[in-house]
């Protein structure tokens, strides 16, 4: 069998050329995964271009400076592991229903106080909350968040939600083509061509679909060389029942937070991490939260595909990742560079999107396996796990509830909260505990 490589390690940095070249590759996704955020809440609460174009921005600035501030540290802020701390989808769905009822200014008021909030009681009460969320809870979110992302790395494939030519077989080959292109250069190539087989599969996909003309660069023209991030150009203004909402979205996003952070360490070291890296981390994500909120925008939480894309190439640097961040901050001043990124066709990053978040799911099983699970804790992870896919698939099934409990109930959250109601109910035993001293 052929040795399989491992690329560059946590903290390892590679030289600045190659440095370079795979950082670009983790820019690419997280431009991707980023800039929808700010688009379907400009949208969606009716705002103009121009005001679009600020929330923009503002995301990309955030992004940067949240990646930084989570790969390299300040004090006892930062994990300091290869993970790039984004905007999160978690809070479109929200900053759209209460933009639209109360204004983007209460929204903004509800962000900034759940990040607060949550960065106070996660800080004071940390090791009490670590030892709720146990290995296998973390793990079971993973699990639930590669499943959930499949669907959205389908929907690049197939175009693009909501793009004219979605499902288009040219679209699903471009993306095909991807794949290929990516499993092949990590099984056999050497090197560099394994490390950046993402970014060589990105740009040989990219000239074949300008033959089907799917590549528009015009987008790269029209853009501004330079725009300043205004923060709180909408104002701010508070209101109890949106802060209360978005304090309990808040909370349970960082159990999300600390499933990838238990995927980098795994990735990275094949360990999960220390109480020092998850406190960092949980830290990192609370500051850049609260800043997030100052230039108009949603808590951050971090990027699973980033972290999927660290497993496929095996580049687990944290000096690459924090470059990456480095140059999306520079983006959100300079339009023209993050267009040269957003111009890549959907189905292409989706052959990337989807194997990365093939590798998040892995991760996460990998986690609750290494758990050594007890019935009690089988049962625990079996059925949070049917909560929260279950209600994912079927969202209709919740329409009569009000919308906090819809979003408390599917997917990420509806399994975390389902774990941990679980876990203080079903109290451990001394058989369960005999079991695991006779399986060590």
């Amino acid at each position: 069998m052929s040795k399989i490589n491992t690329g560059y390690s946590l903290n390892e940095c590679p030289p600045m050329k190659e440095t370079i070249i795979y950082s670009v590759q983790q820019i690419i996704v997280a431009v991707f995964n980023v800039i929808p955020v700010p688009l379907l809440i400009g949208a969606g609460i009716g705002l103009s271009q121009s005001e679009i174009t600020i929330l923009v921005a503002g995301c990309l600035l955030v992004t940067g400076i949240a990646t930084i501030l989570q790969t390299i540290g300040v004090g006892p802020a930062g994990a300091r592991l290869p993970i790039v701390l984004e905007c999160s989808f978690v809070f479109v769905a929200p900053g759209i229903a209460l933009g639209s009822k109360y204004g983007l200014n209460v929204y903004t008021g509800a962000c900034l106080i759940g990040s607060i909030i949550t960065l106070v009681l996660w800080t004071l009460f940390h090791k009490t909350l670590t030892k709720m969320f146990k290995p296998y809870i973390t793990g079971s979110v993973v699990m639930v968040l590669g499943i959930s992302l499949c669907s959205t790395g389908i929907s690049y494939c197939a175009g693009g939600s909501g793009a004219a030519d979605f499902g288009d077989p040219i679209n699903l080959l471009l993306a095909a083509g991807t794949i290929v292109i990516m499993l092949v250069l990590n099984r056999y190539g050497k090197g560099f061509l394994s490390k950046a087989s993402a970014l060589i599969a990105i740009v040989i996909m990219s000239a074949i679909s300008a033959l089907f003309g799917k590549l528009d660069l015009s987008s790269i023209a029209n853009e501004k060389w330079f725009r300043i991030p205004e923060p709180l150009h909408f104002g701010i203004k508070f209101d109890l029942g949106p802060i209360v909402t978005i304090s309990i979205l808040c909370f349970i996003a960082l159990v999300e937070l600390m499933g990838d952070q238990a995927s980098a360490a795994m990735l990275s070291e094949q360990r999960l991490p220390s109480a020092k890296e998850s406190k960092g981390g949980i830290m990192a994500q609370g500051i850049s939260s609260i800043i997030s909120s100052m230039f108009n925008m949603v808590p951050t939480i971090s990027g699973s595909a980033n972290i999927g894309l660290c497993g496929i190439t095996g580049v687990t640097s944290r000096y690459v990742v924090s470059l990456a961040g480095v140059v999306i901050a520079i983006c959100s001043i300079c339009p023209k560079l993050c267009a040269i990124f957003s111009v890549i066709p959907y189905p292409i990053l989706g052959g990337v999107a989807l194997t990365a978040f093939g590798t998040i799911l892995v991760s996460g099983m990998n986690v609750i396996r290494n758990s050594e699970l007890t019935s009690r804790e089988t049962t625990i992870v079996g059925v949070s796990l049917a909560v929260g896919i279950g209600f994912s698939m079927v969202p209709d099934s919740l329409a009569a509830f009000p919308f906090w409990a819809s979003s408390l109930l599917s997917g990420v959250p509806g399994t975390a909260l389902t774990a941990i109601v679980l876990s203080l109910l079903l109290k451990e035993n001394k058989t369960d505990d005999t079991r695991k001293g006779d399986e060590k």
